[in-house]
């Protein structure tokens, strides 16, 4: 049998997985086994608990920052003199 770096790679990754899947069932089994020696709420108990656990995490009321007016802005295209003609006709008719 010859034993190439890849054939050799790969025995290795199927051995190393093996041993992985091995420690991931036996962890789900443990758990398993907790899960099943917890008590059980009925339904009501746990919607009350799930209530007072909703009002104990409910964020703090933040503070919300003064805002500015937002400044006006002329129309693209136009140029600051076309915004502002009445201030101009006024200041060049004398009265």
């Amino acid at each position: 049998m010859v034993m190439d770096p890849i054939s050799f790679w790969m025995q290795a990754s199927v051995f190393w997985l093996k041993v992985f899947k091995q420690q991931q069932d036996s962890y789900l089994r443990v758990i398993g086994a907790f899960a099943e020696k917890m008590p059980h709420e009925d339904s009501r108990q746990l919607s009350a608990e799930a209530e007072a656990m909703k009002n104990m995490l409910k964020p703090a009321a933040r503070k919300t920052a003064t805002r500015r007016p937002a400044a006006k802005t002329t129309p693209r295209g136009a140029s600051r003199a076309q915004a502002k003609p009445a201030a101009k006709s006024a200041a060049a008719t004398p009265a």
